[in-house]
């Protein structure tokens, strides 16, 4: 059998790009499995439409418990399925799909915590004594009706709320699947039963957005509460491409609402940068509170998230480049794999992390790979396009030949951790993949 990891870089990236979709169909509507969570005496088996986090954990206990539908997570798998249906790598599957994500998405919707706590009144004595500290306290739950269960950040993957303690809310997850949806529109790749549904899906994320924009949540990490770079960004994205829709449909007054909050929210994100650091701030605290989180990638996903082709905000802002060049200066002094390394660097989140390894995330490495891509891609230069190049290549040095790819890497060894297939690292890496290809198309390399 022919080594992968032996191939020069393009070829490998073909070859992890059929694993990666492959791992990505495995996790979307994965009826087949059930997760026991022994402990809660509850067991889930996932609906379709939903997308898990990670499936390792179905039976692994070593590794964290993804086995939740994310909407963040979610948002960010269908847009790399975007990608393999215009590659024509499954369209009809991957179409079918999104339609059963949005059938779901929209059941999820309408999710009541009475309804919950009236159905499962004896939930604490069925769980052992031990882990009753993880359940959320009934009167949280009570509060989770209406537009709260947008917030709520995640979902059991059979299409239950989910009773165990976590960071809430959270108001990017609703932003980026409206942006997900709008894109499916755009694209052609909705099938025709599915238009009602996803109209509906996207005006219900719109309304969560207009109404929550700008608010203080908890941020992508699931750590701090504060105003966050990344939420601001995808909301004002929606925001504007979802006037556009609305307009387009004829509601002038929707359309225009949703512009007069996006300019606010772009005259906001005026306030993330900093000339002194020179860098986007990630995160704006509450007063009298401090961070270490200040300079964080999660500003980068927000850029290549929110994808604004221009401007300030997107892949072309020199801000948003110095931010990628502050970050990649720390990860080079504080990560063992990256000294010596040059232009090949492996990149995390942000200094002194410490989840689990606290190294090195492939999601992270691919984004900023991908951040190059796409502006080599316009402004056709091959410097820019070899810098991609040498991150992607860092993050291929801990991808075995089977093609599994982990949340994070050490940051001295290289060897894989924490979550070990995280659906996740595979929907940024096709991403990644696509953005190298027009890249080298631009270049004429292609």
């Amino acid at each position: 059998m022919l080594d992968v990891t032996l191939l020069p870089l393009g070829e490998w990236a073909d070859a992890q790009a059929v694993i990666s979709a492959e791992h990505m169909a495995q996790r979307v509507s994965a009826t087949g499995l059930v997760k026991h969570r022994a402990a809660f005496s509850h067991t889930i088996r996932p609906a379709p439409g939903s997308v898990l986090a990670a499936i390792g954990s179905a039976n692994d206990e070593s590794e964290p418990d993804y086995f939740f539908h994310w909407l963040r997570d979610s948002a960010a798998v269908m847009d790399a399925a975007l990608v393999l249906i215009a590659e024509g790598m499954d369209s009809d599957g991957w179409q079918r799909r999104f339609a059963d994500f949005v059938t779901f998405s929209l059941a999820c919707s309408r999710l009541s915590g009475a309804r919950f706590l009236a159905e499962h009144p004896d939930r604490e004595a069925r769980t052992e004594p031990r882990f009753r500290q993880f359940l959320r306290p009934d009167a949280e739950i009570a509060t989770i009706e209406g537009d709260a269960v947008l917030g709520d950040v995640r979902y059991n993957a059979d299409g239950t709320l989910d009773f165990l303690r976590w960071s809430r809310p959270q108001h990017d997850g609703v932003a980026t699947r409206a942006l997900t949806c709008l894109r499916y529109l755009e694209h052609g790749a909705v099938l025709n039963e599915v238009v009602p549904a996803i109209t509906t899906l996207i005006r219900q994320d719109l309304a969560y957005t207009l109404k929550y924009a700008g608010s203080a949540c908890v941020d992508i990490w699931e750590e701090e509460t504060a105003q966050h770079y990344y939420t601001l960004l995808v909301q004002y994205a929606a925001l504007q491409q979802g006037a556009s829709w609305a307009g387009e449909r004829g509601d002038i007054a929707l359309s225009a609402e949703m512009t007069e909050i996006a300019r606010r929210l772009e005259d906001r994100l005026e306030d993330f940068w900093s000339a002194e650091q020179g860098f986007y701030l990630s995160r704006i605290m509450p007063a009298g509170q401090t961070t270490a989180k200040e300079l964080d990638l999660a500003v980068i996903l927000g850029v290549l998230h929110a994808g604004r082709r221009n401007g300030r905000h997107s892949i072309k802002d020199v801000r948003a480049v110095k931010t990628l060049e502050a970050l990649e200066a720390l990860f080079a002094a504080d990560y063992a794999l990256n000294r010596e390394a040059g232009a090949a660097l492996a990149l995390g989140r942000y200094r002194d992390d410490v989840y689990f390894s606290g190294g090195a995330y492939f999601f992270c490495t691919f984004g900023a790979a991908e951040f190059y891509y796409k502006r080599a891609a316009a402004a056709r230069d091959a410097g820019l396009l070899a810098k991609g190049d040498a991150i992607l290549a860092m993050a291929r040095r801990s991808i075995p030949a089977s093609g599994d790819i982990s949340e994070q890497f050490d940051q001295t060894t290289g060897a894989q951790t924490s979550a070990k297939s995280l659906t996740w690292s595979y929907a940024s890496f096709l991403t990644c993949w696509q953005a190298r290809r027009a890249a080298l198309s631009a270049v004429g390399r292609g």
